[in-house]
Order: structure tokens, then C-alpha cells, then sequence
């Protein structure tokens, strides 16, 4: 497993801790499971350029501020119970919601309802994505009050670091490339490695 940030991997040995607490009776699963997964999770989001690490709530408004509606961001969670957050603007200005590490290993937002997991973090913001590509939207989050709910829509990442051309011309691939025909392009194996180790297109 890849060497891990001192100050994530104590963030996560606490969340995997937590977790395993949490589970049910007879999930039998090592840490080492989990770290690799998280470790993962990671190395995707520093790759994607539009993970923004350590930031407050406060400061992921400033940045949202004057963005159109639908523009996001993924940052580390506030709450040491959580290991990410992802912030959006909104009609109403910029909203915020963690995302919840589950028992069974997968990615959710912490919601009081159902929501969809994913194994990675990046899938799990695709789908929401892809969602709200739709005419109407189909997410609806309460006000803090609980008296008014938020239409939601994830429509454009903000980016927070140039990523490098070879990494820009793998998102390019990928997105118009089904992802089970990766394998199938006249590349060189090593190519076809790394647009698999990032299989997304955005």
C-alpha cells in the first residue's frame, strides 16, 4: 500500500475504528481493507484537480460565492467522524454535505434517507453528476431549519490545481470511451494501465 499523509492516515484509522463499530454481525473485513480503499479514494482525488484538501465551510463559501448555480467542490470534512465533504452552490447560496464512509466500505452523502454508495468517491459524485443533467431536478436537500428544501444540482467542478496535460488528454479519452472498451484501443499496455487507474471524464 502506497505510503499515506501522517495527518489522513490517523483521520482514517479513527473512521475505519468508528465503522467497524458500527458493523453488523458477521462482516468479517480487515483495516488493512479499509486503508487501501481510503488510500485510493485519495490518490483519485488528488488526481481529479478539483479536490481542494483542508478547507473550512466558511472559506468553501467565499470561493463559491459568485459561481453559477451547480458549481462544486470536494474538500476534507470538518467533523472528525467524516472523511470528506462536498460543497455546493445553490440557488439559495452555497450548501454543504458529508460524505459518509459506511460499514461495508462504500462512499454516500450522510443523509437521514436511502442514497446510492460507491467504492470511490469520484463515482459517487459522477452519479449525482449525471443526474443532474436532467431537465428537472431530482435532488432536494433541507435548509438547516428543515422548513424549506434545496433544489440541488452538481453541474461543474471547481478546479483548485492545473493538472497536467497527460492527465486532461486521459479525462478527454475516457469520456467518450465506454470504459469496458478501454482495452480495446490501439494503444500500448502501458497506456491503457493509466487511463484505467482514472476511469473518468471529468
Amino acid at each position: 500500500m502506497e505510503c499515506l499523509h501522517h495527518t489522513h492516515r490517523n483521520k482514517w484509522e479513527t473512521t475505519v475504528a468508528t465503522r467497524q463499530g458500527m458493523t453488523t454481525t458477521g462482516l468479517d473485513r480487515s483495516t488493512d481493507f479499509d486503508l487501501q480503499r481510503l488510500s485510493r479514494a485519495v490518490h483519485l482525488l488528488e488526481a481529479c484537480g478539483w479536490y481542494w484538501g483542508s478547507m473550512t465551510g466558511e472559506e468553501a463559501k467565499r470561493l463559491l460565492r459568485w459561481k453559477e448555480v451547480g458549481t462544486f467542490l470536494l474538500r476534507d470534512s470538518s467533523d472528525s467522524a467524516y472523511l470528506f465533504c462536498i460543497s455546493v452552490r445553490t440557488a439559495r447560496g452555497t450548501t454543504s454535505v458529508r460524505i459518509d464512509y459506511t460499514p461495508e466500505g462504500n462512499f454516500r452523502l450522510d443523509s437521514d434517507g436511502s442514497s446510492p454508495e460507491y467504492d470511490c468517491v469520484i463515482k459517487l459524485v459522477h452519479h449525482y453528476m449525471k443526474d443532474s443533467n436532467a431537465e428537472n431536478p431530482k435532488h432536494y436537500w433541507l435548509e438547516p431549519t428543515g422548513r424549506r428544501a434545496i433544489a440541488v444540482k452538481f453541474s461543474r467542478p471547481l478546479v483548485g490545481k492545473v493538472t497536467d496535460l497527460q492527465h486532461l488528454c486521459r479525462t478527454v479519452i475516457n469520456k467518450h470511451t465506454p470504459e469496458d472498451r478501454v482495452t480495446q484501443l490501439p494503444l500500448p499496455e502501458r497506456l491503457k494501465t493509466y487511463l484505467r487507474d482514472y476511469p473518468y471524464g471529468q
